[in-house]
């Protein structure tokens, strides 16, 4: 049985008619492509950060052990380190956001590799990826500490794979890496890992993975910098529950209402790409070319079909339990981001999906060329039918001339929240800037060369909302880069200059 596993592996791997864009190097230079493409468009056509980059470009002015009690603190780590050599701009986001999504997608590739036996079906696996709404898209707009997740999650579930076909303490210490990586990326890392370890314990093949002493490694590997972590929000006294009971939002809702959330959130992240797949391959198959079950790959698959399973089965229960409304379609991450690898399985051993790869193909191509179209309309035409507030086309880079000018190189900005703080760090090189409130997080101070607070950065803002001008306040109206847009859209901005020994500005 093995002899002719291994054959059919060989078969599948490097057969003479696997088309380039089914092979390995294929693979990984049309996901290359993809990212380079969107990291072109946030660089160059989007001209300010979006509203998740926002809160992290204000996080990371220092290097903290812990930032928030909302997020582990792993993706800061990351843009903290970039900024140092890229600046503020939007260049370390889009540097960051295409290095994780790429090492995702290749993760996920490596994954379908073990799962499927077929080149092909591997590749439109880790290219259905982009048929997940919330990574197709919202990736590219909102997303920071979860694509830290799912690149963990992906490694660490290739690795229990390798785990299964031949266990080494290199690859335990590997497994508890990917377990501090998940595990200071997001939260919700902790539920894929318990649904996990439920599905090898489930699975003989796998049960041996668990229960073998060299998980101790693992155990010790992730302990060290969790360890580290878990003294960090102690010391800060950063309290996690309170802030997670705080994401999840208002506890106690009817059923009903619950249950319209759940249906929402797991279609939105389902829907898509299963309704894609049904629609392709599903009308008039006679399952021509079904692929035998082999028990390495059976076995995988069927560790990856109880880890979706049943973390939708815990995400009901958890839902309906505590009665919130605040179930989002990304938080599915946690348990579906194989859920393409799973699919394609299945239809590998339903068989009759050749005639149709191309037809999938194009369709994947059409929907990512869509997406990259709408990205680079919103700063071309920002109009609010379209794009709503239209954040990543405000010109703040405008702003620049007149606070060089008024406040030097270096100065201290005080924002009116968080996400005004980080939209203009990232505008304004240089720049430190707080928030006229007490924050869970400051940035420590520094020699300034000028301080005023800087009003208004919530979109344009109507001048009628702005707070009265004083002698010490520069107003500043400034016109969108819109050159498709007739009549253009405007931004006004004040600028109150103050003292350096302002206490808003120590």
């Amino acid at each position: 049985m093995t002899a002719s596993y291994l054959h059919r592996e060989t078969e599948a791997v490097a057969p003479g008619d696997v088309p380039f864009w089914a092979r390995q190097e294929g693979v990984a230079v049309i996901l290359g492509i993809y990212m380079v493409l969107h990291a072109i468009i946030a660089t160059v056509f989007e001209i300010a950060v979006n509203p998740d980059d926002a809160i992290e470009s204000y996080l990371v002015q220092s290097l903290e052990l812990s930032y928030v009690p909302r997020n582990p603190p792993f993706f800061d780590w990351l843009l903290w380190g970039l900024q140092q050599v890229l600046g503020t701009d939007r260049l370390s986001f889009a540097v960051l956001r295409y290095t994780l999504l790429f090492a995702c997608a290749m993760l996920v590739y490596r994954v379908a590799r073990r799962v499927i036996a077929e080149p092909r079906l591997q590749a439109l696996a880790t290219f259905s990826l982009s048929a997940i709404w919330v990574i197709g898209y919202h990736s590219h707009r909102i997303l920071t500490h979860s694509n830290v997740m799912i690149v963990a999650i992906a490694g660490a579930f290739l690795t229990v794979i390798a785990l299964a076909r031949k266990p080494s303490a290199g690859l335990y210490a590997g497994l508890g890496a990917w377990i501090a990586v998940g595990m200071l990326g997001k939260f919700g890392f902790v539920a894929f890992l318990g649904v996990l370890i439920v599905a090898c314990l489930i699975e003989p093949t796998y049960r041996r993975v668990i229960l073998d002493r060299r998980i101790l490694i693992s155990l010790i590997v992730a302990a060290v910098p969790l360890g580290i972590y878990g003294w960090a929000l102690w010391h800060f006294g950063h309290n996690v529950a309170s802030a997670t009971a705080q994401t999840i939002g208002a506890t106690g809702a009817g059923w009903n209402d619950v249950l319209v959330t759940f249906v929402g959130a797991i279609a939105g992240y389902v829907l898509p790409l299963a309704g894609l797949m049904a629609v392709v391959f599903l009308p008039y198959n006679r399952g021509e070319g079904a692929e035998p079950d082999v028990p390495e790959r059976a076995a995988a698959r069927r560790v990856l079909r109880t880890v979706i399973v049943l973390g939708i089965v815990v995400t009901v229960i958890t839902t309906f339990t505590v009665g919130t409304t605040n179930l989002r379609d990304r938080y599915f991450h946690v348990f579906l981001l194989l859920l393409p690898v799973y699919l394609f399985a299945e239809l590998e051993r339903l068989g009759g999906w050749r005639p149709r790869v191309k037809l999938y193909l194009g369709v994947l191509a059409a929907i990512a060329v869509g997406v990259m179209a709408v990205r680079v309309a919103v700063p071309l035409w920002p109009d609010q039918r379209l794009c709503g507030r239209c954040v990543s086309a405000e010109p703040l880079y405008k702003m620049q001339l007149g606070v060089a000018t008024h406040l030097g190189a270096s100065p201290t900005l005080v924002a009116d929240d968080r996400f005004s703080a980080g939209r203009l760090r990232a505008a304004i090189p240089g720049a430190r800037v707080v928030v006229w409130y007490q924050d869970q997080y400051r940035p420590p101070s520094r020699p300034t060369t000028g301080c005023a607070r800087i009003t208004g950065i919530a979109n344009g803002l109507p001048k009628l909302l702005l707070p009265p001008a004083d002698k010490n306040t520069i107003e500043m109206a400034v016109k969108w880069w819109s050159p498709a847009m007739n009549p253009h859209r405007w931004s006004d901005w004040q600028m109150t200059v103050l003292s350096p020994d302002d206490p808003l500005c120590r």
